[in-house]
């Protein structure tokens, strides 16, 4: 079987101005006529042109990336021996070998939790190893994790729910997922579970609106028995609780419990 020869393209980089196809070694665009400087990305070394936001391969954002320490060693968080970044399709994650813990950047979550491309999670899929996760941290290890980027202490969220996955965020480098628990959001992702996971808080809100709705509507009657409808009531002969007397058990007047009690319903039927 003979392979067609790779067309010219499939080698070109994309002019940071224009958007056109340009050779690799070209000092200028054909297109636009614009100076090239070709530089290499700092997280996966992608051959990329000074101008670009991020790389076109790992989705790094380069004037990001390009103020840290290229060789810097980024603790894992969770017991500090060293991350090794390694590239899988088109991300780039950072793992630990001695936790199996995985750190990734914006980009790559940006990636697998909207984007959800099947042939890049079978990828990532393939390449984590499979460990059953530990909802709560062990005994003797730490709660609150540091951010291997920034070292900040990163917030704890629970990632989806159903999930029962708590995840390590920082907001401005990433998020780390502890042994397991990448592979687990990868699949609970690609089956939908963030949709039923919507569905599920809609219903919750749904919910409390109801009973939102029915502590106004028991407000509203109590509101036709207040003070002022108490006293007449007493004076009338009738006990304090607006019980039958020498009115003929009558009840006081005041704001109309049925006209309050339809308005009620009605929302909430509108929010049903």
């Amino acid at each position: 079987m003979t392979l067609p020869a790779i067309a010219t393209a499939a080698g070109e980089l994309a002019c940071p101005h224009c958007g056109g196809g340009v050779a690799a070694t070209a000092s200028s665009c054909g297109y636009c006529r614009a100076e090239l400087l070709v530089k290499a990305c700092p997280r996966c070394l992608s051959r990329v042109f000074h101008g670009h936001k991020h790389c076109p391969e790992c989705g790094a954002e380069l004037e990001l990336a390009a103020t840290a320490d290229p060789g810097a060693v980024r603790p894992c968080p969770r017991c500090t021996a060293p991350l090794q970044a390694r590239r899988v399709g088109d991300l780039v994650i950072d793992e630990c070998g001695a936790c199996l813990g995985v750190f990734l950047d914006h980009v790559a979550i940006k990636r697998v939790v909207v984007d959800r491309a099947q042939a890049r999670a079978d990828a990532l899929l393939g390449a984590l190893p499979r460990r059953e996760f530990q909802p709560v941290p062990a005994a003797g290890q730490k709660m609150y994790l540091p951010c291997p980027v920034c070292h900040v202490v990163m917030n704890r969220r629970l990632f989806a729910t159903g999930t029962g996955i708590i995840i390590d965020v920082c907001r401005t480098h990433g998020t780390f997922f502890d042994a397991g628990e990448l592979p687990q959001v990868i699949e609970f992702v690609m089956n939908g579970g963030l949709e039923r996971a919507e569905r599920k808080n809609l219903e919750r809100m749904r919910d409390t609106a109801r009973r939102e709705l029915a502590h106004v509507r028991d407000a509203a009657r109590a509101a036709a028995h207040g003070p002022a409808a108490i006293e007449r009531s007493e004076m009338e002969g009738g006990g304090p609780d607006g019980s039958a007397g020498g009115a003929g058990g009558k009840a006081p007047r005041g704001i109309e419990p049925t006209r309050a009690g339809s308005l009620i319903d009605l929302l909430s039927s509108l929010l049903g």
